[in-house]
């Protein structure tokens, strides 16, 4: 995600600086999330890593029925099969330049961003449909944190996390809301290689001209698991959607502090290519 480990450290000691949601998390964790396009967003991407492994929520959106003592409930599902080598079809593989990913290129795209997000019940509604529409009834949404300005953005903010269950435990889907300028095109050239593992993501464009652009499966932590996509729209408003193969259950207080990590995991992700690509088109498809 940073040029170096001293970059990540001194971001992260920022995060303990400000009210953030009160979760911590490892320098090794942070650096093998990936890489945004400048500094204010890489420093967005770690506090969106944070929020991630959140144990607060500014508002819940219950998806299902809660179990009768609350918590998190955990339903029986079939585990989720790979993917077949390939793109999906309707998408196409996009070549990227090895030495250009390792030199981690600071990418500025020219255009003015628009002032604010869309609504945050438009969102997290349009987000939970999708989610459930693909996975079914059992998930879970909550809202961790919206911002109409985030310093670590730079602009405004929005997250949200829907709990999903796998056969050994939840795994989670991820949402977070950003703006940016310029064209969706422009924009997802620019973030090619947010994620440093150089690898050639897939992407499909809509008929409306927004860009979808899903990036291969992340095992560098077998026990936590991620994947990627991102969307950006003609409106001027991005959302990248993570599948994790961890949930709140793995989610450990630090001794003396009021933070979390993230322990343990699932070993696998709650959604296959397919099925992360269905949740971003039926979100995209909701939201208009």
């Amino acid at each position: 995600m940073f040029d170096d480990d001293n970059a990540a450290r001194n971001a992260l000691r920022t995060l303990n600086d400000d009210p953030a949601p009160p979760v911590a998390t490892t320098v090794d964790q942070v650096l093998r999330r990936g890489r945004r396009r400048v500094f204010a967003q890489r420093a967005s991407a770690v506090a969106g890593v944070v929020a991630v492994v959140a144990a607060i929520g500014v508002t819940a959106v219950l998806l299902r029925p809660s179990t009768p003592g609350g918590g998190v409930e955990v339903a029986e599902s079939t585990p989720v099969a790979p993917a077949p080598a390939g793109p999906l079809p309707g998408w196409e593989t996009i070549e990227i330049d090895e030495a250009t990913c390792k030199r981690n290129p600071l990418i500025n795209v020219p255009g003015t961003p628009p002032d604010s997000l869309l609504p945050q019940h438009v969102v997290e509604q349009a987000f939970g449909n999708a989610v459930v529409t693909v996975t079914g009834p059992m998930a879970n949404a909550i809202t961790a944190e919206w911002q109409e300005y985030s310093p670590k953005a730079d602009g405004p903010r929005g997250y949200v996390r829907a709990e999903v269950p796998m056969s050994n435990g939840n795994g989670q889907l991820q949402l977070e809301a950003y703006v940016f300028g310029g064209t969706p095109a422009a924009q997802a050239d620019a973030s090619l290689y947010a994620y440093g593992d150089c690898r050639p993501p897939a992407r499909r464009v809509l008929p409306d001209g927004t860009v979808l652009q899903l990036f291969q499966r992340d095992n560098f932590d077998p026990e936590q698991p991620t994947q990627h996509l991102q969307i950006y729209r003609p409106d001027g408003r991005e959302y990248i959607i993570t599948s994790a193969g961890w949930s709140e259950a793995d989610m450990v207080p630090v001794a003396g502090s009021t933070a979390y990590t993230v322990e343990g995991g699932r070993g696998d992700l709650p959604t296959d290519d397919a099925q992360l690509a269905e949740v971003a088109t039926n979100l995209v498809k909701t939201l208009g």
